[in-house]
């Protein structure tokens, strides 16, 4: 049974950064073999040196080789670029990101013209087998200069999700990383995704979380005033979760712009009420009652008011 391997000298070149190794590659006849080298892993060389941060390694690369390597991938999808946010390194995404625009620029000068070009454009947007961009594995890793460079390069990475389906918002609030969150807002387009497992969106779990992520809720309810009444699958809405943790302040941005989310019920006839009364949210319920006083008659299916 075959399996790949690394040379030795292959693998410490690549990881330490050996430039004096790669130009005697360049000199040599040794290219075709480094094409095809790869670890256990499917990690080729850019690979290893993405992950020992080696941007040098990166811009002494052959040209004749360069672009294959780029953007080949390992046994888990993840290309060098993947590799390099994970482990934060800025000098290596910017460099890449100039890549790929060049590669954009140079497909636009061939006769097939603009298709190849915005073929191109999906070099940002490749995914590994869990369906992550780099911009997922950046924030989830809290790499915010990082992020940064990825949105100003291609905001439409955040309407991407993976295959549990985390967009890139959702996993910068449920990770704790408000910063990030406001910078996905902030430079993202009308169309960003908010979406969330089992139909958690990003502004479910920024409510949650009672002081970190307060301007990120009034951020997101501006930027998408509808995500106020999307529901989980117990037929919460952000509202519902604002009322279980007692979170006062976003109760009140949730009703003022958009009073009509206290009348939704859940899947059990539980209203935003019901559930503060449940939890015995005292400040929630007298929040949500001096908002809409109207809420008290809300039956859930049992016919109980929120007081029974």
């Amino acid at each position: 049974m075959g399996f790949n391997s690394m040379d030795p000298p292959v693998y410490k070149a690549a990881a330490s950064g050996d430039l004096r190794f790669l130009k005697e590659v360049r000199d040599g006849d040794r290219s075709v073999d480094i094409l095809f080298q790869k670890t256990p892993k499917n990690n080729n060389v850019l690979h290893i040196a993405a992950q020992f941060k080696q941007i040098q390694f990166f811009e002494e690369f052959p040209n004749q080789i360069q672009s294959p390597l780029f953007w080949a991938t390992n046994t888990k999808g993840d290309t060098p670029m993947h590799i390099a946010a994970r482990v934060g390194c800025v000098k290596l995404i910017e460099f890449l990101i100039d890549h790929a625009r060049k590669s954009q620029t140079n497909a636009a000068d061939v006769e097939t013209g603009p298709a190849d070009a915005e073929a191109h454009n999906e070099l940002l947007r490749m995914a590994n087998s869990e369906r992550d961009t780099a911009l997922h594995v950046a924030v989830r890793c809290g790499h915010h200069d990082v992020v940064i460079l990825l949105m100003d390069a291609d905001p439409e990475l955040c309407c991407y999700t993976n295959n549990a389906n985390e967009s890139p918002l959702f996993l910068a609030v449920c990770k704790g990383f408000p910063k990030i969150g406001s910078c996905i807002l902030d430079k993202s387009p009308a169309s960003l995704s908010f979406e969330g497992v089992k139909g958690v969106t990003a502004l479910h779990a920024a409510v949650t979380r009672n002081s970190t992520c307060k301007d990120i809720v009034k951020m997101m309810v501006t930027k998408n005033p509808e995500i106020i009444k999307e529901v989980d699958e117990l037929g919460w809405t952000p509202l519902h979760y604002a009322a279980f943790r007692g979170n006062v302040s976003a109760i009140r941005s949730l009703i003022k712009r958009d009073s009509s989310v206290a009348y939704i019920l859940d899947n059990c006839g539980m209203s935003a009420l019901h559930v503060a009364a449940y939890g015995g949210r005292i400040e929630v319920m007298k929040e949500l009652i001096q908002l809409r006083p109207d809420t008290c008659d809300l039956l859930n299916h049992k016919g109980q008011t929120a007081d029974l």
